[in-house]
């Protein structure tokens, strides 16, 4: 928004939207160059702040090698000789800082662990992708950044919902307009006397926005119901372009009425995890190999299905790119044949814990919502489907049964051979559904976060249509994240947010208006 003459209510050097991990990254670094920081959050003040940063695992990529890591980023984001979901000197800033974070964030105080060797994804310098764990997870995390922040006087104003970035004659950005509190009266314009950064996550939870950008709706989110795409609108405002916007980091999610955001699931017990997202084979030492696999081992039996009751995937999937194997459209019967698509399982899961996430996302330190121990009030609330018979489940999810009766016996049949032959799941995780009575819960696209947002370059500059940087604006985290249509490992985003909070502080506290 242009301004020729306004009333400034505050000011700072630097001004961060947003107080996730990314804005309390940006808001440290930047103070450490020099600059007189303020973060403006939408959210009042509570103990704990709900972010999707507060709500993650705690987990964060710290790639061993730098050229290996960019050689991995390289190989998932080159689509030909001159074309690239994300530049090659924006994936070098990348790799350059994401392989300081584990040193970096051990220099704020906090304590890690290596979680996991390997990336994602069989790419070459898969290797060189160390994954992180913080002690205390999502919230240790942020305890330790918001402690950094308290202890150097940062100063935090709640209830402060940025909706309008200005700038003056020249196209520089000069502050942000934001609404205090629930009054529409109480507008307050901040002035940045040298650069604002936008570090207010994605459009998790903008209807309308993920229907016009994501490639298939409803999709359903597991983060921060306060990420509802404010710094998308903002920069649009100054005339940024935008990119990564049908991008997501997502594949199922459980979704309910009563509570906001998505869950994730655990099919196989409460300590399971996809095998798929473990450590690759051969990484880290047999014995720290092995004894990760025996942790996650699956002690249940599960399977998934689309609406016409067929298998069309292995239920160990990557946990990150499965959202695009749900976006096929049948033209014929103008839908989409696995949204939702059904987890089925039976009473052997039931016994085996809370069929949630617990680590992480709504049912996790978060507590929107408290899951049973033992599922019942959730099958009490109608969540969970029962049948006495597969038949009967299928009578009572809408699936024509003799078609779910089929499917079920054919992976049974795969379990006592030891090999399914329909879609490669690991012989150690098939163990068949024998159990009555049998359970199914609706799946939905989801998972943690979108990644587009303003385009941005390796200085963390947000970008115009014609390429050139709107002066005086940053931005870190999802918000126009790097990360394009694949995702490198879990422990990513926060990845991101650690760098990249780092280059948008240091560029930001050096920032002189034209």
């Amino acid at each position: 928004m242009l301004i020729q003459r306004t009333r400034w209510h505050s000011e700072a050097d630097v001004v961060v939207v947003g107080y996730g991990a990314a804005g309390a990254v940006a808001s440290i670094t930047a103070q450490e160059g020099g600059a007189q920081v303020v973060i403006l959050e939408k959210q009042e003040a509570r103990t704990p702040l709900i972010t999707t940063s507060f709500m993650s695992g705690g987990v964060f990529v710290c790639p061993s090698d730098i050229q290996e890591a960019v050689r991995y980023m390289e190989a998932m984001y080159r689509v030909s000789e001159d074309l690239y979901w994300t530049e090659r000197d924006i994936i070098q800033a990348w790799g350059q800082y994401s392989v300081e974070n584990k040193s970096w964030f051990e220099s704020m105080g906090g304590v890690v662990e290596l979680y996991r060797h390997g990336g994602q994804h069989r790419l070459p310098g898969v290797e060189s992708i160390d994954v992180y764990r913080v002690r205390g997870l999502g919230p240790g995390m942020m305890r330790v950044l918001y402690d950094q922040v308290n202890t150097r006087n940062i100063p935090v104003i709640h209830g402060m919902r940025a909706t309008t970035l200005l700038m003056n004659s020249k196209g520089e950005i000069t502050g942000v307009r934001a609404q205090q509190g629930s009054d529409e009266g109480q507008v307050k314009n901040v002035r940045a006397r040298r650069a604002v950064i936008l570090a207010c996550g994605g459009f998790e939870f903008d209807e309308q926005m993920k229907l016009q950008y994501l490639r298939v709706y409803p999709t359903y989110f597991t983060g921060s119901p306060a990420n509802t795409g404010d710094g998308i609108r903002m920069s649009l405002g100054v005339g940024a372009q935008l990119w990564h916007m049908n991008c997501c980091s997502a594949g199922f999610a459980m979704k309910f009425p009563e509570v906001i955001p998505g869950m994730s699931v655990r099919f196989g017990g409460k300590n399971w995890s996809s095998p798929a997202a473990s450590a690759l084979p051969g990484f880290g030492g047999i014995g720290w190999a092995a004894q990760h696999a025996r942790r996650l081992a699956p002690v249940a039996g599960y399977i998934v299905v689309d609406r016409r009751g067929k298998r069309y995937t292995n239920e160990n999937y990557k946990p990150h790119p499965l959202y695009y194997e749900l976006t096929g459209f049948d033209s014929q019967r103008l839908l989409y044949p696995r949204v939702p698509s059904y987890w089925v399982f039976d009473q052997k899961r039931m016994h085996e814990g809370p069929l949630v996430g617990r680590t992480g996302g709504a049912a996790g330190p978060a507590r929107l919502y408290e899951w049973s121990d033992d599922n019942s009030e959730e099958l009490e609330r109608g969540w969970i489907k029962r049948g006495d018979t597969v038949k009967e489940l299928a009578l009572t999810l809408g699936i024509e049964p003799q078609t779910l009766v089929e499917t079920v016996d054919n992976y049974n049949h795969y379990c006592e051979h030891g090999e399914d032959v329909e879609c490669s799941r690991q012989p150690d995780t098939l163990i068949p559904l024998t159990t009555p009575p049998y359970y199914a819960v609706e799946l939905w696209p989801g998972g943690p976060n979108t990644q587009g947002g303003p385009r941005r370059n390796s200085k963390a500059q947000v970008l115009r249509a014609d390429g050139s940087p709107v002066p005086g604006l940053y931005s870190a985290g999802e918000l126009g994240s790097i990360y394009g249509m694949l995702y490198p490992s879990g422990g990513g985003n926060l990845a991101e947010c650690i760098a990249f909070g780092r280059i948008a502080g240091e560029n930001a506290s050096e920032h002189q208006p034209l």
